[in-house]
């Protein structure tokens, strides 16, 4: 790989980004689901129809969708968690698409070259 300079400037934003991510902070692959549900009591006002709201952690594990309940006292913090995977996603997206546009330039030149 050339030294990192070489780079444009794009991906390097991408990359320095990426790494400050991957170092600095927590994240998980899924998404936040907001449920309404029953708890089960007989005497809960879910029961009669006003149904109880919680967040949910939506992952897939070994092709099958889990649902994990989260605890009110962590909402925020598993939204963190999942806005940062959707960064780390997206920056590894923009060094991907950078990738590909030297790589089609590279090829570009090898066909002129050729012929």
């Amino acid at each position: 790989m050339k030294h990192r300079s070489n780079l444009p400037i794009k991906e390097r934003a991408a990359r320095s980004k990426l790494s400050k991510l991957l170092h600095d902070k927590s994240f998980v692959a899924g998404s936040l689901v907001n449920m309404a549900g029953t708890c089960g009591k007989a005497n809960c006002k879910c029961t009669k129809g006003d149904k109880q709201v919680s967040w949910y952690l939506a992952i897939r594990h070994k092709a099958a969708r889990k649902m994990i309940c989260i605890p009110r006292a962590q909402e925020q913090e598993v939204l963190e968690w999942v806005n940062t995977y959707k960064e780390i996603t997206k920056q590894i997206d923009t060094v991907s698409q950078q990738c590909l546009e030297r790589l089609a330039i590279t090829d570009k030149r090898e066909r002129r070259r050729d012929s």
